[in-house]
């Protein structure tokens, strides 16, 4: 972005925030001298989340026509729902998915996917991790999803009702487990694949379709098709007998098909006495539908070579839903593990989601856990380590000066920095959450709680910028369970007070008060005079939120105290600055002015810059409130050079409600509504008490502008 300035020439800005799927680009606008004018707002993101097709589908025409037909009638009101049931490795996915792709301009809103992983080796998906991945990809801000299950239902009900969107739900365990994810327009479509029936889905209008094995003549076509024909012409009748021992599954087909088509030479009459010596081991097997799939997979496990199946069995305790070369690296412990990747890929034993990254077919994945490797169990506690490295050193470009309890940063104190900008580094760490909430959930239900923690604490910098409430409140939960079960206090009471942070920004104070009062408890226990200065400012501010100005200020200045007692120059100027904000907002300017002058002092002198500039939006009111109207200006453009990069549309508005202020005491009120509603845009998207406050400061200047002797957007011109 460029800079906030009185210049003739427009600046832009534009803050993308990670969507899950789809981005959010803010609304752009200009600064004519000091009027912000917003631009036109970019229209919905349409995502696209829909799996690609297999290759060589084959068939099926009897269920699309059933989709056609459900997709295509009367509803009553609802969504088109359709449950499509079957054994794994069936094709209910490829059918799903291939439907979707071929209604494309039924839905222009777009596809929503969600592997609800009922069947997998981990726990199934809870509503709220898709429902939150829904949110994002439909244009809210990670900072903007509600925390909980019901106001994520309604919120995501209201942002579907009108479009026409298509939702698949894959692997479904339970109708509780889908219900929250229907969304509320009638042009919308619902697919949902499972190996239940999930009677429980009939109240709301659903319609069941069985899919079955391919036929036998359809199970050859795909043989053939994947094969090539002229390959196959002379060997039909072996072609039908690898059909019938694959039990006309699509997905033991498509790896039969990929062994013979990676080997040119061989026959198919070659594969099926491979595949028959293993018959007697079928037997052994009890799982129905599994028998024939496992001796697939058996057969192409083992023309592996090593390196492609250590990767193969290692890989499969990973427990995200898909993983990059970097991930591979970590568990696998292979220097370079493109090769065995490729190897996997071209054995239909693993899926390329994209360019990057890949992920196993459940039933693949289960096989895969079945072969034995000694070095399984320490795979999941390896890649969290990774993790928790590759973290601590983009924490480290994000906020440098950062207290941690987690040792791992001293190893990266003077290293170069992992990546070239802050906004960069936040990027990184909001496209890997998702794996990294997987692999919390994993090593604390595994009990490795000394890792855990360490990985929960590296979550601040991300959380403290994109918020994602719903996720820092459940992963604070397993950190702090974690950090009870080592016994370290200290960790336990850094990790309450970044809960409690969580809590304050939703302006739930009692709750933060709760978790900072208790860390408060552990600290003074632990002798952990830095944790204890953390907790008191927190309290500080909850109080401060309460409207308690004399509590507040106790709570800072004791802060205050230990942070120079420790020699801790930024923690002294945090508490000037917020004895300064808290003085200001009490109508006390006079005592209020020398502690931000001196925290601005003190963030300059070191080349805290973000920092330096929030104190200066306090300033700027106070100038502002006391008459002096163009230095106030003159600081907020200085502010918003600073944070209008900082990657945070919550650092943003901050700048454009301290323009607002101004204009009010300046008495221009239109230049004021502009700020205001282009800040609510920006709040929207963090959630919290910030928007509903500007709401009503927008409501009463309506109110203004429509009372007797003045007309709507006239006030004040």
């Amino acid at each position: 972005m460029t800079s906030r300035s009185g210049a003739a020439s427009p600046s832009e800005v534009h803050n993308h925030i990670d969507g899950g799927a789809a981005g959010v680009v803010l609304q752009a606008g200009t600064i004519t001298g000091d009027v912000w004018v917003a631009a036109p707002r970019s229209p919905h993101p349409v995502p696209r989340q829909l799996p690609p097709s297999p290759s060589h589908f084959t068939s099926r025409t009897g269920e699309l026509a059933v989709l056609d037909e459900v997709a295509g009638q009367e509803s009553g009101g609802r969504p088109a729902l359709a449950v499509l049931i079957g054994p794994g490795g069936v094709g209910k996915t490829a059918l799903a998915v291939t439907w979707g792709a071929r209604q494309a301009g039924r839905y222009p809103d777009g596809e929503l996917y969600a592997d609800l992983r009922g069947f997998s080796p981990g726990p199934p998906a809870r509503p709220q991790e898709a429902l939150g991945a829904f949110l994002r990809a439909l244009g809210v801000a990670p900072e903007r999803v509600p925390p909980d299950l019901a106001e994520q239902a309604a919120s995501f009900r209201t942002m579907t009702a009108g479009r026409r969107l298509l939702v698949v739900l894959d692997n479904a365990f339970s109708a509780a487990q889908v219900r929250p994810l229907i969304p509320a327009s009638a042009g919308c479509a619902v697919l949902v694949t499972s190996r239940l029936r999930l009677d429980g889905l009939l109240s709301e209008g659903a319609r069941f379709l069985d899919v079955a094995p391919l036929s036998q003549p359809q199970a050859v076509e795909l043989v053939a098709r994947a094969v090539g024909r002229t390959r196959v012409a002379g060997e039909l009748d072996e072609v039908a007998e690898l059909a019938s021992l694959c039990g006309r599954l699509p997905i033991a087909l498509r790896v039969a098909a990929a062994r013979l088509a990676s080997r040119p030479r061989w026959p198919v009459a070659r594969v099926v006495a491979e595949l028959g010596d293993e018959r007697s081991r079928l037997a052994r097997l009890t799982a129905e539908g599994d028998a024939p799939v496992a001796a697939m997979f058996d057969w192409s496990y083992r023309a592996l070579p090593e390196p492609a199946a250590k990767a193969y069995r290692l890989l499969s305790e990973f427990p995200g839903a898909a993983f990059g070369v970097d991930v591979a690296a970590a568990a696998t412990e292979l220097a370079d593990p493109v090769d065995a990747l490729q190897r996997l890929v071209d054995a239909s034993l693993l899926e390329e989601v994209d360019d990057l990254r890949y992920r196993f077919h459940d039933l693949v994945r289960l096989h895969a856990r079945a072969q034995h490797d000694a070095g399984r169990a320490e795979v999941v506690p390896r890649v969290a380590t990774w993790f928790l490295h590759e973290m601590t050193r983009a924490n480290l470009v994000v906020i440098p000066n950062r207290w941690r309890v987690s040792p791992v940063c001293e190893q990266y104190r003077n290293t170069p920095p992992a990546f070239g900008s802050g906004r960069a580094a936040l990027e990184w760490l909001d496209e890997q959450l998702p794996n990294v909430l997987a692999v919390l959930e994993e090593v604390v239900a595994r009990q490795h709680d000394e890792v855990a923690w360490q990985l929960c604490e590296a979550l601040w910098e991300l959380f403290l910028h994109r918020k994602h409430f719903p996720r820092w409140l459940r992963s604070h939960e397993l950190g702090i369970a974690a950090a009870q079960r080592c016994r370290n206090t200290v960790a336990q009471a850094r990790l309450r007070c970044q809960l409690g942070r969580a809590y304050l920004d939703l302006g739930r104070f009692e709750a933060a008060e709760r978790e900072c009062g208790r860390a408060l408890e552990l600290a003074r226990a632990a002798g952990s005079r830095h944790n204890e200065s953390v907790a008191l400012d927190q309290l500080g501010t909850a109080a401060q939120g309460r409207g308690d100005v004399a509590t507040a200020i106790a709570c800072y200045r004791g802060s205050l105290e230990i942070e120079g007692e420790l020699g801790i120059e930024r923690g002294v100027a945090q508490r000037h600055r917020r004895i300064g904000e808290v003085l200001a907002a009490a109508d006390r300017a006079a005592e209020a002015v020398p502690h931000l002058e001196l925290a601005r002092r003190m963030f300059a002198g070191m080349g805290d810059e973000k920092d330096e500039a929030k104190v200066l939006v306090s300033l700027a009111r106070l100038a502002a409130r006391g008459g002096d109207v163009p230095s106030a200006t003159e600081r907020l453009k200085r502010a918003w050079a600073v944070l209008s990069e900082s990657g945070s549309p919550v650092y943003q508005a901050d700048v454009l409600v301290g323009f607002a202020d101004v204009a009010e005491y300046a008495d221009d009120p239109a230049a004021a509504r502009g700020h205001l509603v282009e800040a609510l845009q920006l709040y929207e998207q963090a959630g919290g008490p910030q928007g509903e406050r500007i709401r009503a400061r927008l409501a009463a200047h309506e109110a203004t502008d429509t009372a007797p002797g003045g007309e709507p957007g006239q006030a004040g011109e």
